[in-house]
């Protein structure tokens, strides 16, 4: 992978945790919950995540809005740096960053000054047409990226496919006027919570997709379903019992209420995969399968590092307190870090 920014940020801790977390209005306010309920999980799970060092991953877009966590994150991340330098009790502690893995076309709202503002708080990783295993004859210009043509279109999926693998696997940057690529270490546990199943821009739900790839990979996954959202779909598909499949994961529901998906599975059989691409119907099947698999054994499948009956507490539960226990107790267990307190 290549960069053609300027800028270059402190080297990213070892040990990054993503956080797939967006706001569902109507989901939340079902179960009494609302915007700040949100805000408050995030933070108490992020900021002792950060303390240890551990840095964070999200995949937020770069503009303020009450469904974006991106700049909250950038917030407490720079809160959590001023006060570690006031000389306190804590002053010697690594504070961790923020990940921002952006896909083509949404990296090129990220410009230099953007950058360079939140530069000692966040690397922003850009993943290429090319990373995506596009050629340079099917390359969309960048000024051609919002123009809505089949090919752009299809190209920004498959980046923001590829993205999401590459986020998992861990990516090198060669930076210019530097001898030596700087490494982007894998995330090596994710939580996910609500997202959208309908209205989305790839060729799954973004938390479907994402949960794919970490149950692949065997990295620990903390589905908190009871946040409603596609989290809750893959939780309930998670916690049914026998070998159906669940209309969520069937493909033909899936495209009915999406008609964005349906351009993209025509245009699937029109342009090539690049290698390590895949189709929504290939995709969903991958998901089905590991679904499945799951059901026998939650604990194991996910990776939780709790036991049977906490895995199915973290898949449903509501409480935001719990929520957050539940997770902290998971990710001290699955990644070996020190007592998650606030």
């Amino acid at each position: 992978m290549t960069s053609s920014s300027k800028y270059r940020s402190r080297m990213i801790a070892n040990t990054v945790i993503d956080l797939s977390i967006s706001y569902q209005r109507e989901n939340l306010l079902a179960r009494g919950l609302g915007l700040e309920h949100l805000r408050e999980l995030l933070v108490r799970l992020a900021r002792p995540l950060l303390r240890q060092a551990a840095s964070l991953a999200y995949g937020g877009r770069w503009k303020e809005s009450e469904d974006n966590f991106t700049f909250d994150l950038l917030r407490l991340i720079s809160a959590e740096q001023e006060d570690n330098s006031l000389g306190g009790p804590d002053t010697n502690l690594s504070i961790g960053r923020l990940v921002s893995h952006c896909p083509w076309p949404e990296y090129l709202e990220v410009t230099p000054r953007i950058e360079a503002q939140w530069i000692n708080c966040c690397r922003i990783v850009r993943v290429t047409q090319q990373d995506a295993g596009i050629g340079a004859p099917d390359q969309v210009p960048d000024g051609e990226a919002g123009n809505g043509s089949d090919r752009a279109v299809f190209n920004s999926a498959l980046t923001l496919s590829a993205m999401r693998r590459l986020a998992m696997d861990g990516m090198t940057i060669d930076l210019p006027g530097l001898a030596s690529p700087e490494f982007v270490p894998p995330i090596m546990a994710r939580v996910v919570l609500g997202g959208k199943t309908t209205g989305f821009h790839g060729f799954l739900p973004g938390i479907f997709e994402e949960a794919l790839v970490a149950l692949e990979r065997r990295r620990p996954l903390y589905v908190l379903g009871g946040f409603g959202g596609a989290a809750e779909v893959l939780a309930g598909a998670l916690l049914a019992r026998g070998p159906d499949r669940p209309q969520a994961l069937v493909l033909d529901a899936l495209r009915a209420g999406n008609p964005g998906l349906d351009r993209l599975i025509g245009l699937a059989t029109r342009f090539a995969l690049p290698a390590g691409g895949r189709a929504s119907a290939e995709a969903l099947d991958a998901l089905f399968a590991l679904v499945d698999k799951a059901r026998g054994n939650l604990p194991a499948v996910l990776n939780t590092g709790l036991d049977e009956i906490e895995t199915r507490e973290m898949l449903t539960t509501c409480d935001v307190s719990r929520a957050v226990q539940l997770v902290r107790k998971g990710l001290t267990a699955t990644l070996g870090l020190g007592a998650l307190a606030e």
